[in-house]
């Protein structure tokens, strides 16, 4: 199969030499650059209407389309910064036509892994496999990314419990794991549906790639499943680890008070000035009642720490 990064191109005319020699096939890829150059051999290719029109503007979705013999593909590839790419496949019997709006370092990866294994290249059904196994694996390397930051993130929990920016930043992952989630459920569906149906130029030589594909997009589909509930799970951590911290400050001003409540009794005692207080023309009551408070606020704090109630957190009860 021969690869074409086509600028311009005709079935017919100044243009032949791009058509498949002998009983050969031709991988042809288009951008945006050359889309008119696309049309004019859909037209020469007599394609399917609907499967022009897919593979010219695209679906939203990823999905797999039957046109007579003609086979049809959108896939989504992930980027590094999170955001997908579409790519557009039509396999004909003598053709396989890839189109993006921009190109993707992905098409130099299929042309690679065909250079190195050349067999591959005598069926369309081996170059449209490299296509979804290079989709599968870049979308496998973001997911061991999002693990590592997920990992950061949940570290980050227990250093700076009360930061705010942790809750937005979970917010934020959620909606990026949902969107991705999306892409990858189809591509799993879109899978399956190779794996399950009798389409064009996928055989019996290439279904066993198909499946180990499948197996890795169903790979991806159950991580990001795994990531949305440690996502929750390390919300619920914040909001745990909020609420104890919050529970240890109130059981200290609790204590302090505590402590604070026969000294004010003793104050309160003493300030009632009544005619017949003994203690109030006493030399030395001043000094007793400070002592007195002195003493009582001690005796309360030991009996708090010998039930462990202060000072040693997570310690039972005697």
């Amino acid at each position: 199969m021969a690869y074409h990064p086509t600028q311009t191109l005709e079935i017919e005319g100044q243009y032949r030499h791009h058509a498949p020699i002998g009983n050969g096939a031709c991988w042809l890829h288009f951008t945006k650059a050359s889309k008119m150059d696309l049309e004019r051999l859909l037209d020469a290719l007599s394609v399917h209407p609907l499967a022009k029109q897919r593979l010219l503007f695209g679906t939203d979705i990823p999905m797999v389309d039957e046109y007579g013999q003609h086979l049809f593909l959108a896939l989504f590839v992930i980027r590094p910064e999170l955001q997908t790419a579409k790519i557009h496949l039509l396999a004909t019997e003598r053709y396989v036509i890839s189109y993006m709006e921009e190109d993707d370092p992905l098409v130099e990866k299929v042309k690679e892994r065909l250079l190195h294994h050349r067999e591959h290249a005598i069926h369309p059904g081996y170059v449209i496999y490299h296509f979804l196994d290079i989709t599968a694996i870049r979308f496998l390397q973001v997911i061991d990314d999002i693990a590592d930051r997920i990992q950061v993130l949940e570290k980050q929990v227990f250093k700076t419990p009360f930061a705010n920016e942790i809750g937005r930043s979970i917010y934020r992952w959620k909606i990026r794991i949902h969107e991705l989630r999306q892409v990858a459920e189809a591509q799993e569906e879109m899978m399956k549906t190779i794996q399950h149906t009798t389409l064009p130029y996928i055989n019996a030589e290439t279904n066993p790639y198909m499946q180990d594909v499948a197996g890795r997009f169903a790979r991806i589909t159950a991580a990001l499943d795994t990531f949305k509930e440690s996502l929750s799970g390390i919300f619920d951590l914040q909001l745990s680890l909020k609420s104890d911290h919050m529970n240890v400050i109130m059981k200290t001003l609790t204590l302090v008070s505590v402590i604070f409540m026969p000294m004010t009794f003793i104050a309160g005692v003493y300030g009632m000035n009544f005619e017949v207080m003994p203690e109030l023309k006493w030399k030395y009551g001043y000094g007793f009642a400070l002592l007195l408070m002195a003493a009582t606020a001690a005796l309360i704090a030991l009996y708090f720490k010998k039930k462990g109630w202060w000072g040693e957190t997570g310690t039972k009860e005697k």
